[in-house]
């Protein structure tokens, strides 16, 4: 098991038990030495992850507001790639795409690479520097504020500068999903998906299942404005229900 695979069970067993976990447990569950995990354990601290305490660990309390990107990455990665490899059919050739900074998005950047004549419009520095060796497309990052916990870039020259593109797609996602439509844990992000999806032809949203259970408070669409809507599986009935009626869904 490499660090990236222990990191990633080290937060799915803390998501699973309220948490927390001593580093004797970690050990033993993951069968590596103390240096190991300790190591792990600071890589996810400095990530802004979680904390430790006195032979223990806990999670950061997570809130409306963005999570850091090393826990973004980390988190459902299985549920993203999937939702990845459904988007593959429908990027084609030549097409000029948006694409935001989330982690969601960002897995896209193998099958983007297969692809030839792309146009890439983010305001993700992780996307970026993902593409940043593909040489059958071109990516332009978007200037702006850099916002340091989640790789983007935000603000009002951000949204300006997306003003002078015109694309087939905005590929998108989002920090929550309820009944009433998409949301945003941060206001400046949302403003420059809102720009996005304004400047393209059709929107795309990522979104897996977790999602229905986050919290975010500035809203950035209403299903009827979404082109299609993929994810790793189905919502809940009463979200299902809404979106079967308003929003063309892929599972």
């Amino acid at each position: 098991m490499d660090i990236h695979e222990r990191k990633r069970e080290i937060v799915e067993h803390l998501n699973q038990h309220n948490g927390i976990a001593s580093m004797n447990y970690l050990c033993k569950r993951l069968y590596a030495s103390r240096s190991t995990i300790r190591r792990d354990l600071l890589s996810l601290e400095e990530d802004g992850i979680l904390k430790r305490s006195h032979g223990y660990v806990s999670l950061i309390v997570k809130s409306a507001k963005e999570s850091p990107i090393g826990m973004r990455q980390i988190e459902n990665q299985d549920k993203k790639q999937s939702i990845a490899k459904k988007t593959d059919s429908l990027i084609k050739d030549g097409m000029v795409i948006f694409l935001d900074s989330s982690s969601t998005v960002c897995q896209l950047a193998p099958i983007l690479k297969t692809k030839h004549n792309i146009t890439i419009i983010t305001n993700g520095i992780n996307i970026a520097n993902e593409l940043s060796h593909a040489q059958n497309l071109t990516c332009f990052l978007c200037p702006g504020v850099l916002k340091h916990q989640s790789l983007s870039i935000v603000g009002e020259f951000t949204s300006e500068f997306i003003k002078n593109f015109h694309a087939e797609l905005a590929i998108l996602s989002c920090k929550a999903i309820r009944e009433n439509g998409v949301f945003e844990g941060d206001d400046s992000q949302g403003l420059v998906k809102k720009s996005m999806m304004e400047n393209a032809d059709k929107t795309i949203l990522l979104c897996d299942t977790t999602k229905e259970n986050a919290v975010g408070f500035f809203k950035t669409s209403d299903f009827e404005k979404l082109s299609c809507l993929i994810s790793d599986a189905p919502f809940s009935p009463s979200l299902q229900k809404i979106l079967k009626e308003k929003t063309p869904t892929l599972y």
